[in-house]
């Protein structure tokens, strides 16, 4: 039962980042990128409100658990791509020009090399984990910093074309990408950056923290 609980929360958190995604398409679309990746925000926003699970909130914490985390973070990763897969499949279909989009887009990750897209992921999960670290902090979840840290974090690393792997879930998904050997090996390099870049930052502000 947690399985699935965990599963289905999972593809909740990729429907929102999907949602966010998909505004983000409409503003390119309409040659207004930086108010797509301003409004981007809206996915993340709610899943932290609502305690969705998503794979780039989560990894942070691998090395401080039990090996159990591992398949934890596994159950995560597969419930935020069949979130992203769902909606890729409905608004590619409903918005064809969104689709096209989202193609141009993904044909211009794919032209990145292996390290680019690893590093782009890293520097992406490291704001990601600033965001979702502070916004879960002990003191009040409905004080305005945390939300505003949302609101710089997430179109900082949109404007600087830093790697986020569920949004490129969606993406990938909603320009049919995500179906070739290409598409998943990009995912699963961006998602290995995202890990990487959220553990070091992660491990390293303790050890600072501690002394």
């Amino acid at each position: 039962m947690k399985f699935i609980k965990n599963l289905f929360s999972a593809v909740l958190a990729g429907v929102m980042i999907s949602f966010g995604g998909a505004v983000y398409l409409a503003c390119v679309a309409a040659d207004k990128a930086q108010l797509g990746a301003v409004l981007f925000s809206l996915g993340l926003s709610v899943i932290l409100i609502m305690g969705f699970l998503l794979f780039t909130g989560k990894t942070a914490y691998l090395l401080e658990n039990k090996p159990s985390y591992i398949p934890y973070l596994l159950t995560i990763w597969l419930g935020n791509i069949l979130g992203c897969m769902l909606m890729g499949l409905m608004v590619g279909f409903a918005k064809p020009n969104l689709a096209e989009t989202a193609l141009k887009l993904c044909e211009a990750k794919l032209g990145q090399t292996p390290w680019q897209t690893l590093i782009l992921g890293a520097l992406c999960g490291i704001l990601v984990y600033i965001a979702v670290d502070y916004f879960r902090s002990d003191d009040d979840k409905k004080s305005l910093p945390k939300y505003l840290l949302v609101f710089t974090c997430v179109p900082a690393f949109i404007i600087c074309g830093f790697e986020h792997s569920v949004a490129d879930m969606f993406y990938f998904a909603a320009s049919n990408v995500l179906y070739s050997v290409k598409g998943i090996v990009y995912i699963l390099l961006v998602s290995a950056g995202n890990l990487v870049g959220a553990v070091v930052f992660h491990m390293v502000r303790k050890a600072v923290l501690k002394k």
